[in-house]
C-alpha cells in the first residue's frame, strides 16, 4: 500500500459499514503510521509464504507416494508407513540434524487409509500405461493360471509379454477375483470383459497362450483354452508349460521306489508331527555337530520338495536311526535294510538332478530354443545312463551319493543287481514320459527355424537354400550373416534384442523371429504372482482387494510421478 492510497482511503464509520466481507481493526492515530507498516510487510512477505507452503505441500504429497508404492514394492502392511517408516525417519532426521526438520515429516499423509489411496491411484495409472501401449496395435502372449488365496477366494492371474522399445516387456495384465462357484465358460466369460469389455484390447494381436495341465484350464470339462483359441481364430498357439510337464515326467516312479519315497515322508511326519520329536532330534544334532539340523516336509504342490526331503533324510539317516531307536519306533528297522537305504541314496540323487532341470526352466530372459536344449538335452542324457547301466560292468558316475554309498558299504552282489534293474526301469520309465509330455513333432518348428537362433551360422547360399525360405527371406537372412555390425551387435544382446533391433533393416526375418520368441513357454510369473498374493493376503488381511498393491508390486512400467501430481492437482481432468 502506497502513501497515496493511505490519504485517499477514508477509514470512517460509514465507510466501514459499505465495506462488506472486510473487516477493518480500529487503531489508534498515533498508531496508525506502525499498523499500516504492519500490514504492508504482511503483505509483501505473504506470496512467498504461499508459494513456500504450496511447494512443501506437492513435496510432501509426492513423498506419500513414494512411500506407498515402496509399502506396495515391498509387499507391507498399509500400516507400516504411519507406524514404522514415519517414525524411523523422523528419529533419523532427529539424530542426523534437529528436531525442526524432523518435525516437518509430519505434514506427509502416511495413514492407512491414505496409504491405501495412494497404491489404488498408482495401479490405475500404471495399468493405464499399460494399456495405453497394447491398445496400440502390438502383437502380444499371454500366460494364465487360476489358484486361491487365504480366504479361499478363487483368482486368475494372467500376464503378458509384448515389444517395447528395444525388448520385450513382461508385466501383469489383470488379477481377477472370481466367485467361489465357476465353470470354465465362466472364466473365459470374465477374462473376456477385462480384456475386450475394459481394455478394448482385439484377441487377434495375441500370439501365444501358455497355461498348466490342470483340469481348470485343459481338462475334459473346461473351455477356457477352447475358447481362447477360437477368439484368436487359432492364430496363437496353445503351449503347456514346461516346468508343469517336468513336474508330470518327475512324479513317474515305479511302485518299490514309491514306497522308498512314502516311507522316508512317513518318517518325517513322524518326527515333525510332533514338536517334543523335533525339539528332541534338534538337541540330538547340535550335539553330533551335524550341519542341518532339521527334516523338511514333502508336499505335492512343491515341485522340488521330494529331492530336498529325499537329500535331508539320507544325509541324516544314521541321527535319525538313533532317535528312532531311543524313542523305540518301529521305523528305526527300515534303516537297517542296506537295499532300502541303497534306493533312497538313488532317490536322492535322481529327484536332485531333476531340481536342478526344474531350476534351469525358471530361468529369466531365456529364450524358447535355451528351453529346447535343456528338455533334448536331459532325454539323451538319460538314454546315455541306460546304456551304461546295460553293459556287463554298469557305472553309477552320475549318481554320486548312490555310488559314495556302495564304495562306504558291502552290499551284496545279487541285492546291487536288484537295485540296478530297478534304477533302468525307472530310467526308462522317464525317458518314455519325458517322450509323451515332450513330443518330438512339437519342437519341428523350432528345428526349421534354427537360423532364428544364430543367423550367422548360415553363410553360404547352399545352407540358406535348405531352410527353406521364400525368396525375400533368404535374401535377408544370406545379407544379414555378411555383416560385421550386425555380428558384434549379435554377441552383445539378446536374442529377442537383436531382432528386434534389426526390424526396419531386415523386416521379414524380424517378424518371423519376434512371432516366434513371443510365446510365453512356462507359467512361472504366475507361479511367482501366487507367491506374492501369499505374502499380500494374510490372515489377518484376508479381506484385502489385493489386485492394485499385486499391480504395483508386479509391474514393469515406471510411473510418471509428474502425471500422478497433476492429476492430484487437478482430480477433475
Amino acid at each position: 500500500m502506497t502513501a497515496e492510497s493511505r490519504d485517499t482511503t477514508d477509514f470512517s464509520p460509514q465507510a466501514t459499514q459499505e465495506m462488506e466481507g472486510i473487516v477493518i481493526v480500529k487503531v489508534e492515530e498515533d498508531d496508525e503510521d506502525d499498523h499500516f507498516q504492519r500490514q504492508q510487510n504482511n503483505i509483501e512477505v505473504s506470496p512467498q509464504f504461499l508459494s513456500r507452503s504450496t511447494t512443501m505441500n506437492e513435496r510432501a504429497l509426492l513423498s506419500s507416494y513414494l512411500v506407498a508404492y515402496r509399502v506396495a514394492k515391498e509387499k507391507m502392511a498399509h500400516t507400516a508407513a504411519e507406524k514404522i517408516i514415519l517414525p524411523a525417519c523422523m528419529d533419523m532426521v532427529r539424530t542426523i540434524f534437529d528436531d525442526k526438520s524432523a518435525d516437518k515429516l509430519r505434514t506427509i499423509p502416511l495413514s492407512d487409509n491414505t496409504i491405501s489411496r495412494r497404491i489404488c491411484t498408482i495401479a490405475k495409472h500404471l495399468e493405464e500405461m499399460l494399456i495405453t501401449r497394447l491398445q496400440s496395435g502390438i502383437d502380444f502372449a499371454i500366460q494364465l493360471d487360476e489358484s486361491t488365496d487365504i480366504a479361499s477366494c478363487p483368482a486368475l492371474l494372467v500376464y503378458v509379454r509384448y515389444v517395447w522399445q528395444d525388448d520385450f516387456i513382461e508385466d501383469l495384465l489383470c488379477c481377477l477375483n472370481l466367485s467361489s462357484q465357476r465353470t470354465g465358460f465362466d472364466l473365459f466369460t470374465e477374462l473376456e470383459k477385462c480384456i475386450v469389455g475394459q481394455y478394448k484390447l482385439n484377441w487377434r494381436n495375441c500370439k501365444g497362450i501358455s497355461s498348466d495341465g490342470a483340469a481348470t484350464m485343459t481338462g475334459k470339462h473346461s473351455i477356457v483354452i477352447e475358447k481362447l483359441l477360437e477368439a484368436t481364430h487359432n492364430s496363437a498357439p496353445w503351449n503347456h508349460c514346461f516346468i508343469h510337464r517336468e513336474a508330470l515326467v518327475a512324479s513317474e516312479i515305479p511302485p518299490s521306489l514309491m514306497d522308498v519315497l512314502k516311507n522316508a515322508v512317513k518318517i518325517v511326519n513322524f518326527i515333525k508331527g510332533s514338536s517334543l520329536n523335533s525339539r528332541l532330534l534338534e538337541i540330538l544334532y547340535s550335539e553330533i555337530g551335524v550341519n542341518h539340523t532339521h527334516l523338511l516336509f514333502h508336499t505335492e504342490v512343491r515341485w522340488l520338495s521330494q529331492g530336498n526331503v529325499l537329500s535331508r533324510v539320507y544325509e541324516l539317516r544314521n541321527e535319525v536311526y538313533v532317535f528312532l531307536t531311543e524313542k523305540q519306533s518301529h521305523w528305526a528297522n527300515i534303516f537297517k535294510d542296506d537295499i532300502w537305504v541303497t534306493k533312497l541314496a538313488y532317490l536322492s540323487d535322481i529327484f536332485g538332478i531333476l531340481n536342478e532341470l526344474n531350476l534351469k526352466l525358471q530361468g529369466k530372459n531365456y529364450d524358447i530354443f535355451q528351453y529346447l536344449e535343456h528338455i533334448l538335452g536331459f532325454q539323451k542324457t538319460l538314454l546315455l545312463w541306460q546304456a551304461r547301466l546295460k553293459t556287463n560292468r554298469p557305472s553309477y558316475y552320475m549318481f554320486p551319493t548312490l555310488l559314495q554309498h556302495i564304495e562306504e558299504n558291502i552290499i551284496n552282489e545279487d541285492c546291487l543287481k536288484e537295485i540296478k534293474l530297478e534304477i533302468l526301469l525307472h530310467l526308462t520309465s522317464l525317458s518314455q514320459t519325458f517322450s509323451h509330455y515332450f513330443p518330438e513333432e512339437k519342437f519341428e518348428v523350432l528345428k526349421e527355424n534354427l537360423w532364428v537362433k544364430n543367423p550367422f551360422a548360415f553363410q553360404t547360399p547352399e545352407s540358406i537354400i535348405e531352410l527353406n525360405l521364400v525368396p525375400e527371406e533368404e535374401n535377408e537372412l544370406l545379407q544379414l550373416s555378411s555383416s560385421f555390425t550386425l555380428r558384434s551387435y549379435f554377441k552383445t544382446l539378446s536374442l529377442s534384442a537383436f531382432w528386434i533391433k534389426i526390424k526396419d533393416g531386415f523386416p521379414l526375418l524380424s517378424t518371423k523371429s519376434i512371432l516366434l520368441l513371443l510365446p510365453f513357454t512356462t507359467t512361472c510369473l504366475c507361479e511367482l504372482g501366487f507367491s506374492i498374493l501369499t505374502r499380500l493376503k494374510t490372515k489377518k488381511r484376508n479381506r484385502l482387494n489385493s489386485a492394485p498393491d499385486m499391480r504395483v508390486a508386479l509391474s514393469s512400467c515406471i510411473p510418471d510421478w509428474n502425471e500422478l501430481m497433476n492429476r492430484q492437482a487437478h482430480p477433475s481432468h
